[in-house]
């Protein structure tokens, strides 16, 4: 029986931006991958923090702005040929703490919260009932600190599922402390080809996310550059940990 490929994704997006191109070449081989997207929730539209109103703004979309988000990963992971799966959790620029503050109040807040116990129970809880037999997980390794990358990561990891990793994109290019520490021994990056189909597939699918482009780049052209670039140093490849 061939093995179920399942990537977990923080946001809508985060998947498709770290190794969309493997994602291309895995459908292409006929093993049918799935992203499963975890904070896709929409959140209570008359309870929005301030943060989310401003990423609201800067983005250009409506309140309900994982709802656009969405549709744009569908469209995303059509052009892979992966298959979507959107779970309900909100992102952590909807979430509250139990004190009733918003959990981000600034932006760099996303890398500085803890993420929240009982939801990386929840979600464990959760993959361990909706993963399949013979899958192989795909987790991100949480390069970059992210709030929701870490929940991810430590959900996964709590659940006894995840089997391989990958980097954090863009976060790999620009946190040199971890990037140094996957050359330290512990972690062995997986052999693979992407070709130069998958890369234009790669970069086709993150300019589907139309409202996101601008939190990193400037224009198509950038985006196209930065993918290129990063696949030509070997990036978009999958990590396993020794133990």
């Amino acid at each position: 029986m061939t093995a179920k490929w399942i990537y977990l994704s923080p946001h809508l997006d985060d998947a498709v931006l770290s190794c969309g191109g493997l994602i291309y070449e895995q459908a292409q081989a006929g093993f049918k991958p799935e992203i499963w997207t975890l904070t896709a929730g929409s959140p209570d539209l008359n309870a929005l923090p301030q943060i989310a109103k401003q990423l609201h703004q800067e983005w250009g979309t409506a309140a309900d702005a994982p709802k656009v988000r969405r549709a744009e990963d569908m469209c995303a992971c059509q052009r892979l040929g992966a298959v979507a799966r959107h779970f309900t959790w909100n992102d952590c620029i909807y979430r509250y703490k139990s004190d009733g503050e918003a959990l981000i109040q600034l932006n760099n807040d996303i890398f500085l919260a803890e993420p929240e116990d009982e939801l990386i129970s929840e979600i464990a809880e959760t993959l361990h009932q909706s993963v399949p037999e013979n899958s192989r997980l795909v987790v991100p390794m949480s390069i970059g600190k992210h709030v929701d990358h870490r929940l991810t990561n430590l959900a996964a990891k709590a659940s006894g599922l995840a089997s391989l990793y990958y980097a954090d994109y863009p976060y790999v290019t620009f946190n040199h402390e971890q990037i140094n520490a996957l050359e330290n021994g512990s972690w062995t990056r997986q052999p693979a080809v992407i070709s130069e189909q998958g890369l234009l597939a790669w970069q086709e699918a993150i300019l589907a996310y139309t409202s996101q482009l601008s939190t990193f780049w400037q224009n198509e052209q950038e985006v196209r550059l930065a993918i290129t670039n990063y696949w030509a140093g070997g990036g978009g490849r999958l990590w396993h940990q020794r133990t």
